[in-house]
């Protein structure tokens, strides 16, 4: 009967290699060790058992952390609508964390893109209007609920024409490094943001007013 637990857990090990979630596979392999480790302390393997041991505890600790990640957020008022209207690829936990990282500031006049040159931060309007302009001809105005410097952010390039707020702007601004450390960081839900421009992306695609993005 003891050796019963052996199979069950390799059997619980190889079904957590093909979960697609990550929680499930974390899940799976804390359950997995466990009755492999209860197998080597029943046949004298100390050893072994102390090894599924420490597995179980760093497994229980992800599934732990994912659980906290992923409970119940119930979104500030003021961005539910926002959030389903512009960020409904991410969950509401991952927006309230990406967003709080954000620095919501009024600009007044400023150029927040350059052409020719990598933007310091990627901008979501908020309220007002910014100014797309290519050699010096104006393209298109971007009002509030979209990205601007997106493209930079995502190629890496420079940007191919000047983004300039039209009187004041009311912006959310995320620094290019903290960015690119969240990028390192977190791929999982850079992934997701990514999602989230390209959405943007093809909104201004889909505008009767054309637009290029930076």
């Amino acid at each position: 009967m003891t050796a019963a637990f052996v199979h069950v857990g390799y059997a619980l090990m190889l079904a957590a290699l093909v979960a697609r979630d990550i929680l499930w596979l974390r899940g799976l392999l804390a359950c997995a060790q466990s009755l492999i480790g209860f197998y080597a302390w029943r046949m004298g393997v100390p050893a072994i058992a102390a090894w599924n041991l420490l597995f179980v505890g760093v497994n229980a600790t992800w599934v732990a952390r994912i659980l906290h990640e992923r409970r119940a957020v119930s979104l500030p008022a003021d961005l539910r609508a926002l959030y389903e209207r512009h960020f409904a690829a991410l969950t509401p936990p991952e927006f309230l964390r990406w967003w709080r990282q954000g620095r919501r500031t009024r600009l007044r006049g400023v150029r927040l893109a350059r052409d020719g040159e990598v933007p310091d931060a990627l901008y979501f309007v908020m309220e007002g209007v910014v100014r797309i302009t290519r050699r010096g001809e104006a393209v298109a105005e971007l009002p509030a609920g979209y990205f601007v410097a997106e493209m930079s952010l995502i190629t890496g390039q420079p940007a191919n024409a000047d983004a300039d707020a039209v009187g004041e702007v009311d912006v959310v601004q995320w620094p290019l490094d903290e960015l690119s450390s969240l990028r390192a960081r977190n791929p999982v839900l850079w992934t997701k943001i990514q999602s989230v421009i390209g959405h943007d992306l093809v909104n201004k695609i889909n505008r009767k007013e054309p637009v290029s993005a930076l």
